[in-house]
C-alpha cells in the first residue's frame, strides 16, 4: 500500500504544494513551524477522514482563508483510490472517493491504511483513561468491521440513554424511557467487552514479538481486565446505578469506561515513567500496531513518522530502523515510510535512507 501524489490547498501554513512520494522512503526536513506536520496531517485525513492532531477539522485551515483541499492518490496491489477532502468553515467536511461523496468514514477506514507516529500522541501513554481507548479502539476498528459495527451500535445506545438521563434529571421524561435503552446497551456492551478482549490479546502477542525483537530487557505489559458478565448482571447493574447516574447525567458502567493499564518494569508508565521511557513505550505500540494491522487485515500501511528521532540516542534509532527493516521480510509488499525531521543528518545516521534504495527528500522552509 502506498500514497503516490498528495496536493494540499490552504492546510495549515500551506497556501497550495504538491508533494510524490517514493515507494520507499520520503524524508520532509526543516525547521519547526515550516508545515512538516501538516502533510502527514493532510495524509491522515484522507486516509481515515481526520486529524490525528486535533477532532475539530476547521483548525487545519489556514487562518487567511474559509476552506482547505486535499487530494490524493493511494494504490493497493491493483486498487488505486483517489480521495479528496474539503472542509469549510461555514459546511463542514466533504469527502469524496474515486469522485464519489461518502457519507461516513465506515466507508473509509482500513481502505487505505496509515500508522502514525508523532509527538501529539504522547498522550496515549500519559493521558487519561480516553486516550488508551481511543487508541486501540481505532487499531480495532481498523482491523474488524464486526467491531466497529458493535462500537458504534454501542456509542448510539450509550448516547440515548445518556440523554435520557438528563431528561429524568430535569423531569422531562419518564423512568420508563430510560428503562427502554438497557437491554440494547447491555446487549451491544457484552458484545464489546468480548470482541475487545479477543483483539486485546492477538494485540499483546505481536507487542511480546516486537519487544524479543527490539530489547529483550524492557518489561512493558498491558493490563486489561473487562468487566464481563451476563445480559441479566449487566442490566441489573445499570439499573442499581440509576440514581448515581441521573446525578452525573452520564452512564458510569460500561466497555465505555475501560482502562488499558500501560506497566513498565512492573509500573505504571502513566504515574512512574521517565520522559524517555514513556516515549519508547509509544514507539514500541505504535510498532505493534503496524505489524499487527498488517496480521489482521493482510495490507501494509503507511508509516507516518512526525520528529520520531528528536531526542532519541542512535542505538535506538538504528534498533528503530532495523525492526522497520524486518517488516519487508514479514511482508510480501514493502513499506512505504513519510517522515519528517528537523535533522536530516540525524535521519541519514540511523540508516533509514539506506535502508531502502528508494527513497526522496523534501525541504520546507518557513
Amino acid at each position: 500500500m502506498s500514497i503516490h501524489r498528495l496536493k494540499i490547498i490552504s492546510v495549515r501554513n500551506h497556501k497550495e504544494a504538491e508533494f510524490f512520494f517514493s515507494r520507499g522512503v520520503t524524508v520532509i526536513w526543516g525547521e519547526n513551524g515550516s508545515g512538516k506536520t501538516a502533510v502527514l496531517e493532510a495524509i491522515h485525513m484522507i486516509s481515515i477522514g481526520r486529524s490525528f492532531k486535533t477532532h475539530r477539522q476547521r483548525e487545519l485551515i489556514n487562518v487567511e482563508n474559509n476552506e482547505l483541499f486535499i487530494q490524493g492518490d493511494f494504490s493497493n496491489n491493483n486498487q488505486e483510490d483517489h480521495v479528496a477532502s474539503s472542509v469549510a468553515k461555514t459546511s463542514g467536511q466533504i469527502i469524496k472517493l474515486n469522485g464519489k461523496n461518502i457519507h461516513s468514514r465506515k466507508e473509509l477506514l482500513g481502505r487505505n491504511i496509515v500508522v502514525v507516529l508523532s509527538p501529539e500522541q504522547q498522550n496515549i501513554t500519559k493521558g487519561a483513561p480516553e486516550e488508551r481507548r481511543r487508541f486501540f479502539n481505532k487499531i480495532f476498528s481498523v482491523v474488524s468491521p464486526a467491531y466497529f459495527g458493535v462500537l458504534q451500535d454501542y456509542n448510539r445506545a450509550l448516547k440515548q440513554r445518556n440523554a435520557a438521563l438528563l431528561q429524568l434529571r430535569e423531569n422531562t421524561v419518564k423512568d420508563s424511557d430510560l428503562q427502554s435503552w438497557t437491554p440494547i446497551l447491555a446487549l451491544n456492551g457484552l458484545k464489546l467487552w468480548d470482541l475487545r478482549r479477543q483483539l486485546m490479546h492477538q494485540f499483546k502477542s505481536t507487542l511480546g514479538t516486537i519487544l524479543s525483537k527490539f530489547d529483550r530487557d524492557i518489561e512493558l505489559e498491558i493490563l486489561y481486565n473487562p468487566r464481563q458478565s451476563n445480559e441479566e448482571q449487566y442490566q441489573n447493574k445499570l439499573e442499581k446505578n440509576i440514581t448515581r447516574d441521573v446525578v452525573l447525567g452520564r452512564t458510569e458502567h460500561g466497555p465505555h469506561r475501560d482502562n488499558f493499564i500501560l506497566n513498565w518494569a512492573g509500573k505504571n508508565i502513566k504515574s512512574y515513567g521517565s520522559q524517555g521511557e514513556n516515549k519508547l513505550c509509544l514507539i514500541l505500540l505504535k510498532l505493534a500496531e503496524l505489524f499487527f494491522v498488517k496480521e489482521k487485515t493482510g495490507k501494509t500501511p503507511i508509516l507516518l513518522l512526525d520528529d520520531l528521532f528528536a531526542k532519541l540516542d542512535l542505538e535506538r534509532c538504528k534498533k528503530i530502523v532495523n525492526l522497520l527493516q524486518g517488516f519487508d521480510d514479514f511482508s510480501d509488499d514493502s513499506l512505504q515510510t513519510i517522515v519528517t525531521t528537523t535533522d536530516l543528518i540525524n535521519i541519514e545516521n540511523s540508516g533509514l535512507m539506506l535502508s531502502s534504495g528508494n527513497h526522496r527528500t523534501y525541504h520546507l522552509k518557513r
